[in-house]
């Protein structure tokens, strides 16, 4: 149990007009009873067992904390996800932001939490997302299976980006890059710069062959982009009549929707999707929803139904029976050949297919792919009852588009792209810290490439300023720093 037993503050709250405004806090209770949180003296959240109270050291400014009143979840907050924070003891640590019940410690039925989808968890908290009060506050609970100590030769200005490295990471492993691609990131500022670390990292690690551009229309973003191991940098084409993929893969890091537009037309294979800006785009209602469950979109052809699909039994590893979970909404009749290798459930109606995989007690409540006709019906597998943050299809599932009716680019040119020309749409979230961790330790070039990104450092107490300057087009990283916490 942690030494400190309560903690009072005052910290900016980011609200849903996008101000900050200051508010009086109280952390009460330890490791084992659980955290109580009052706000203005007012009971704000009860939390349970499994969290341990840090003190904030330092914090980066990512987009994501540009956009937070997009997001689904409940305003104010403390916000700030990209920690550094120390023990009573003083030692260092970074801290991963999903709270689920696995990263809590605590013993549980979850069906998430149990097949390793904890960080998909329904009932998590996210650290300066979700409820949970984050880093740009002086002081955070965080999971204790989340909390991962530093080591000394890493120095805070590096440990900062080890979030959103790892998020880079994971993209460049859901891509799986193969030898002779060109890879395109598109929008090579705070985590586009990342991505281009990740991709040129890993190709060192593992000897890989593969291409990296960086795209931007800002000359010194194109510069960095050329630091931070890009073979090329480019200004992006314009789209009209004559574009065509001009890589392999485009990863879209530009947290605007016009980006997913844009990176549909200029990739070959795949689209890698990570922008979360919570806002409408390539024809679809729900993007961001996508990269938070990290779904794939993928042409389904009338020789993959004929055949049965051979992904199914990879998509259904995750069952006990080792059979895949098929939400089958398209308005074709399903093949009698899937009944052997699928369970299928068959209706139009995506609430009421949603209702029937919600009443599923003894396995995921989510299908592992859904098989639909346009981008109407993607929307509804994506997010079928309004204001419920769940997906029929279950995290790192599949949608599965049959061309034909509905997909249309003038309904949306994502979705015609990928029926017209087999396209792919991939997605990724959050990463392993141990996993970038590992990585930075033992590649002196990255360590040196990653500081560069640091751009602008400000005291906690001018937040607002440090929001303001991370808007501007000459900022790449802001640091947000305690300076009483370090000792």
């Amino acid at each position: 149990m942690s030494k400190f037993r309560h903690v009072d503050f005052r910290a900016p709250e980011y609200c849903a007009d996008q101000s900050l405004r200051d508010a009086v806090y109280r952390l009460e209770g330890s490791t084992t009873s659980g955290w109580r949180i009052t706000r203005g003296g007012e009971a704000h959240l009860e939390l349970g067992p499994g969290y341990r109270l840090l003190r904030s050291r330092c914090c980066g400014v990512c987009s994501t904390d540009l956009d937070r009143h997009h997001l689904p979840f409940p305003l104010p907050q403390i916000t700030g996800h990209e920690l550094v924070a120390e023990d009573e003891a003083g030692g260092r640590h970074v801290v991963e932001i999903n709270a689920s019940h696995r990263a809590r410690g605590l013993a549980t039925d979850c069906a998430y939490c149990g097949v390793g989808l904890d960080h998909h968890c329904p009932d998590r908290l996210v650290l300066g997302i979700h409820d949970l009060p984050g880093g740009f506050g002086p002081w955070v609970l965080a999971p204790i299976a989340s909390v991962i100590a530093l080591p000394d030769s890493l120095p805070d200005e590096s440990a900062v980006l080890i979030e959103p490295f790892a998020a880079a990471l994971r993209g460049v492993d859901r891509i799986e890059p193969r030898a002779g691609d060109t890879i395109a990131v598109l929008g090579t500022r705070r985590l586009g710069q990342l991505m281009l670390a990740a991709l040129s990292a890993r190709r060192r690690a593992t000897g890989g062959r593969w291409r990296i551009v960086g795209l931007s229309r800002h000359r010194g973003l194109r510069a960095l982009a050329l630091g931070l191991g890009a073979d090329e940098a480019l200004a992006p084409p314009a789209i009209d009549a004559s574009t065509g993929g001009i890589a392999d893969v485009v990863v879209d890091t530009t947290a605007s929707p016009d980006g997913l537009v844009l990176a549909t037309a200029l990739a070959g294979r795949e689209v890698h999707l990570k922008s979360t800006h919570g806002q409408p785009g390539g024809g679809l209602a729900y993007p961001t929803e996508l990269v938070v469950d990290e779904i794939s979109l993928v042409r389904i052809t009338e020789a993959d139904v004929a055949a049965g699909a051979a992904d199914l039994t990879q998509l259904g590893s995750i069952r006990p029976n080792g059979r895949a979970l098929v939400a089958w909404l398209s308005s074709a009749p399903p093949p009698r050949a899937w009944l052997e290798r699928a369970e299928l459930i068959v209706s139009t109606d995506a609430c009421a297919v949603f209702d029937t995989l919600a009443s599923r007690t003894h396995d995921l409540p989510a299908a592992d792919v859904a098989v639909v006709d346009d981008a109407r019906s993607v929307d509804a597998a994506l997010r079928p009852r309004a204001r419920t943050e769940r997906s029929l299809v279950r995290p790192e599932g599949e949608i599965w588009i049959r061309p034909g009716t509905g997909a249309g680019a003038a309904a949306s040119p994502l979705v015609a792209a990928i029926a017209g020309r087999g396209l792919r749409l991939s997605s990724s979230r959050c990463g392993s810290f141990h996993d970038a961790l590992a990585l930075l330790e033992h590649d002196a070039e990255l360590r040196t490439a990653l500081r560069r990104l640091i751009t602008h450092r400000f005291p906690a107490s001018a937040l607002e300023e440090a929001l303001r300057t991370a808007r501007g087009p000459d900022c790449i990283k802001v640091l947000v720093e305690h300076p009483d916490a370090k000792g």
